[in-house]
């Protein structure tokens, strides 16, 4: 079973590796990007932000990460392939139905997926593959999906200003009359994440964040250090959660292109 404290640890993000920007579809089988691109990136100090990792960060095992995602695990096959769901960029599923993973924190990536294979994060699609990798493995493909920086999709839907503005209103101040601490305490500033522990925000499918904080409320999914993310969940409402996941859905990080402007009124009246 792999352990927490396994050779691959990191400090902070893997991000963000430049390559070509493609409009993908999840099932795209035939674009990924090149390995040393992706090796020499991490020579970046702006790419690392200071990343230490007890093993070093190799071209060999960023190879290994993509034959991971391509479904070429020792016990892989076309059921095991990452690309399959969530493309070979990381780009996910604009529907929210499989996460955006592209940039994310590779040691928060590879803590998922042990929690996926110990059932701490149960999940009947990821549970089974995580069961079936090996720690080294899921050290490669953590690495792997972090070390890209893949376009954002556009945002499906829209949603009424004022539900725009409460969420912007909960990640920036959170609600001192329910007991909702402000998102950005934990994943910083425009949701950009707090590695390498806490997720970006910035970006992430509002259906699957709105999923996840379902899970958290229910005490489906707590795989979280101290059950903060449960303890919030539970006093949030559904409205609260549409509209914060849909607002960090139309945030970008800044340097990520086409920026999406999100004003909000923070003396908006809520009653």
């Amino acid at each position: 079973m792999p352990r927490l404290n396994s050779p691959f640890v990191i400090t902070t993000a893997f991000a963000v590796v430049g390559i070509g920007v493609f409009a993908l579809n999840a099932q795209d089988y035939e674009t990924d990007p090149g390995i040393k691109a992706l090796e020499a990136r991490l020579e970046d100090d702006r790419v690392l932000f200071n990343v230490e990792v007890q093993r070093e960060v190799t071209d060999d095992l960023l190879e290994l990460g993509r034959l991971v995602a391509m479904g070429g695990a020792e016990a892989g096959g076309s059921g095991m392939a990452c690309i399959a769901c969530h493309g070979a960029e990381g780009m996910g599923d604009g529907s929210g139905a499989f996460p955006r993973i592209a940039g994310q924190s590779g040691w928060y990536l590879y803590k998922q997926l042990i929690d996926y294979a110990s059932g701490a994060r149960p999940n009947k699609v990821m549970s089974g593959v995580a069961q079936r990798l090996t720690e080294r493995e899921m050290e490669a493909v953590s690495a792997y999906y972090a070390a890209i920086d893949a376009p954002f999709r556009p945002v499906i839907g829209d949603i009424e200003p004022e539900l725009l503005q409460w969420g912007g209103q909960l990640g920036a101040v959170g609600s001192a009359e329910r007991g909702i601490p402000a998102c950005v305490n934990c994943h910083g500033p425009s949701g950009m994440g707090n590695p390498p522990s806490v997720p970006y925000l910035a970006g992430q499918y509002a259906n699957y964040m709105t999923h996840q904080l379902e899970l958290w409320a229910e005490g489906v999914r707590d795989n979280d250090a101290m059950n903060v993310m449960s303890s919030i969940a539970e006093k949030m409402s559904s409205e609260d959660m549409r509209a914060v996941s849909e607002y960090y859905a139309r945030v970008r990080p800044a340097g990520a292109g086409a920026e999406v402007a999100v004003n909000v009124d923070m003396t908006v009246d809520t009653e």
